[in-house]
């Protein structure tokens, strides 16, 4: 879990942000179940949303948030993290397929 918040301190997201939780929840569940399909909206968000007291659509949005801060902010980090450049602000689920990614390759490595 240390690593997943290292990473996600250095895209410019503190916890500040209620996001920020969440979004290192989410990866968590990401890599964990990683060799099938993940429903994001069915899965991952109630999941969330129960383990914190809030909603679905609260824990979407609180993503939605810090993305945007990594994105406007700090978005040479996040293209880092995706291994190209980014002509437009990824999306929830694209964040979390990155991160994801970023962090089993640095494992691997």
């Amino acid at each position: 879990m240390r690593r997943v918040y290292s990473v996600i301190r250095k895209m410019g997201i503190t916890s500040k942000y209620k996001g920020y939780h969440f979004l290192a929840e989410a990866v968590l569940i990401t890599i964990k179940y990683q060799d099938r399909p993940l429903r994001i909206t069915k899965d991952v968000y109630p999941y969330l949303a129960k383990k914190y007291k809030s909603t679905p659509s609260n824990v979407e949005h609180d993503i939605r948030t810090v993305i945007d801060v990594s994105y406007y902010n700090h978005r040479e980090v996040l293209e880092e993290i995706a291994g190209c450049s980014l002509s437009s602000k990824p999306s929830n689920t694209e964040v979390l397929d990155m991160l994801a990614y970023y962090l089993e390759e640095a494992e691997i490595q």
